[in-house]
């Protein structure tokens, strides 16, 4: 009877940390799509996009159980600093556009993420979480590649090139 208890118990534990990833997932895929729509590079805007559809993709491929808002958002604090700077960003994109000091926090964000991610993985106990989020883990390593360098441009001196011409 303990061992059926503990296993409940493992369960909810699970599904609290996959509704906590779902909730991540959907606050990440709006930034990115809010972002995408105000940033002027191009290759920056094709970053986001491919990130607004890979969080998107992953909360589709989550366990119904993660997608029920009844299960209370008590997982864990890293996984809630990640959604709320999300849900922060976005809000703030409203009223102003994509500055570089989002772009650098932006940066440190995702290998935060990332972190996070690869230790849930060792966490969850059944099959199908385990390759959702390894699948979103190792997608997400492959998306913060590319996307690092363009966040990290320096700018222009203008008064350097005005002087060279």
């Amino acid at each position: 009877m303990e061992y059926a208890g503990s296993a409940k118990s493992e369960q909810w534990a699970e599904e609290r940390i996959l509704s906590g990833v779902y909730s991540v997932c959907v606050a990440a895929q709006r930034f990115f799509q809010q972002a995408a729509q105000q940033v002027a590079d191009s290759n920056l805007r094709y970053n986001f996009i491919e990130l607004s559809k890979l969080h998107s993709a992953a909360a589709q491929q989550l366990p119904v159980a993660a997608k029920q808002e009844a299960i209370p958002q008590d997982y864990s604090s890293e996984l809630a600093a990640v959604q709320f700077w999300y849900l922060h960003q976005q809000t703030a994109l409203h009223n102003q556009p994509l500055l570089q000091p989002m772009q650098d926090e932006l940066a440190g964000l995702l290998q935060q993420q990332l972190k996070v991610l690869k230790q849930l993985i060792k966490t969850v106990h059944s099959r199908a979480a385990k390759v959702t989020l390894a699948h979103l883990s190792a997608a997400l390593q492959m998306a913060s590649d590319q996307l690092q360098p363009l966040l990290k441009v320096l700018p222009v001196d203008r008064q350097n090139i005005q002087t060279k011409n």
